[in-house]
């Protein structure tokens, strides 16, 4: 019996020795490893971290820009003025310029107050300069426009003539590709005449997508006439809207002012600040407030019958407003649904003419004294 405890006794021993040798040393070899595993993960993690920052993807990031109260840009002379105690702010969207890296897309993507479209999308054939060109054509002319509806609204007159839209570019595969050429001149549309470069979005977008307008123009001292048949815009600031795809600019432009108005909004481009220049213009020239002492953010296009028109990036818009403490915006009638997602509790109004814009300010506390004969 004693031979057999001893038997059992001592033959576990063996093996027992010899795993935990064999354990100890896979221990020891992964605690080895594992600094190995933790520069590897780290080398990774740094080289993907470096790939995402100068890995650049074909996309347009869309995001709140500023909101600039447009007292301050709007200089006027040869008249009398008068001071608001409150602000009128036009506002602007952020636009990426170049491609984004993958961190700065990765962010936008997820940012609820962003925008990321495709770039194809946004450029629709042009090339980023002629979309840069297009912006500034369209501040000049907001301009030109919002001291003509401000004035005239004021009992001012105010004369604007032309003698057609000319063609500066035509958008590579553009429903005006292949029908309209650089340099044209734009008389008419389906019989309406045109003088200034306004007219021809206005006339395309009064019929659907789709539909085919005759074009009368000049070309090398010749009138010619040509068929342009409407596509709905995928992107930007004619989203969902019929365009030809042109770049145009008013031939013979003149303006008679009789006030001297002058605005300097800095680098800003494109049509939205018109309805914000055309009523800081009538409030400064008016007694009254038309703010009522409030901060109102504006954003909208003016044509030269005060008709005022959609823009882009309307929902940055509305989340600079926001958070420049706006108590209410201003915008197209038709655009009001892209506002109130991101303007808080901020009040959003659509409007369709600078007569209805002045009406709303009026009922929310603001006051409007139009002297009765203004100085011609």
């Amino acid at each position: 019996m004693a031979g057999c405890q001893a038997a059992m006794t001592d033959t576990p021993k063996t093996p027992q020795t010899a795993d935990s040798t064999d354990t100890d040393l896979m221990i020891q070899s992964r605690l080895r490893r594992w600094p190995v595993v933790v520069s590897s993960l780290f080398v990774v993690m740094i080289v993907a971290a470096f790939a995402a920052t100068i890995i650049r993807v074909p996309y347009v990031i869309f995001s709140p820009g500023d909101a600039t109260p447009v007292e301050g840009i709007v200089n006027i002379e040869d008249a009398k003025t008068y001071r608001s105690r409150g602000q009128i702010l036009f506002l602007t969207v952020s636009v990426s310029s170049g491609r984004p890296n993958l961190w700065r897309y990765a962010w936008a993507s997820n940012d609820p107050d962003s925008e990321v479209i495709g770039e194809a999308d946004y450029l629709q054939g042009q090339s980023q300069k002629a979309v840069n060109q297009e912006g500034v054509v369209q501040m000049d002319e907001s301009q030109l426009l919002a001291k003509k509806v401000a004035l005239e609204t004021i009992g001012y007159s105010v004369t604007v003539t032309g003698s057609g839209a000319r063609v500066i570019e035509v958008v590579p595969d553009a429903p005006a590709s292949g029908s309209l050429k650089r340099d044209d001149v734009i008389t008419s549309i389906d019989g309406v005449q045109v003088r200034l470069r306004d007219q021809v979005g206005e006339i395309v977008r009064a019929k659907p997508a789709g539909a085919t307008l005759l074009f009368t123009l000049l070309r090398d001292g010749k009138t010619v006439t040509e068929a342009v048949t409407t596509r709905e815009a995928t992107s930007g600031e004619l989203r969902g809207k019929p365009f030809i795809g042109i770049i145009a600019t008013t031939e013979d432009l003149e303006v008679e002012f009789p006030v001297d108005v002058a605005i300097d909004p800095g680098q800003v481009t494109g049509p939205s600040a018109g309805l914000a220049f055309t009523l800081t213009i009538i409030d400064e020239l008016t007694a009254g407030d038309l703010t009522g002492g409030n901060k109102i953010a504006v954003t909208g296009t003016i044509d030269a019958d005060g008709n005022i028109g959609e823009v882009g990036g309307v929902p940055q818009k509305a989340a600079t407003a926001r958070a420049a403490g706006a108590t209410i915006m201003l915008v197209p009638r038709s655009e009001v649904g892209l506002a109130r997602p991101t303007a808080g509790s901020m009040k959003v109004v659509g409007v369709d003419t600078i007569d209805e814009a002045l009406k709303v300010l009026q009922r929310n506390g603001g006051r409007l004294v139009i002297p009765a004969a203004p100085a011609a």
